[in-house]
């Protein structure tokens, strides 16, 4: 009869979480809205890879290692994605801004060579 007491006092308090540090404390959904809030820019990678992560690892216990590699092999990437960003943010986005750069010119000179060659056929 205790279990049950013990299980139940589990059930009421929910995903009851506290740090010792002292930094977030609370349940599950207010730290997950704490670190949605924060300044840090790529706190949506971290969640969102954080997530498939977990869904993943239930996965592969619920099936027994037959599914659920898809998503820890994507929580992985995407937890490797937000530090890749977060470290070498120079190195990726230059190199994307001149590309976008060139792209952009690209096409304006096809536009502007494809307008000028219909007004001359006029």
């Amino acid at each position: 009869m205790s279990k049950l007491y013990l299980l139940i006092a589990v059930f009421l308090t929910g995903c009851q979480y506290s740090n010792p540090g002292g930094m977030v404390s609370g349940k599950a959904s207010s730290i997950i809205s704490q670190a949605t809030e924060s300044s840090e820019p790529l706190t949506v990678l971290s969640i969102t890879g954080s997530l498939c992560l977990i869904a993943g690892m239930v996965l592969l216990v619920i099936t027994r290692g037959q599914r659920g590699w898809f998503p820890v092999i994507g929580g992985i990437i995407l937890v490797i994605l937000n530090y890749m960003v977060a470290k070498y943010d120079d190195y990726l986005f230059y190199p994307l801004v001149a590309c976008t750069a060139l792209i952009s010119g690209a096409w304006t000179y096809k536009v502007v060579r494809q307008i000028l060659l219909e007004k001359k056929t006029r």
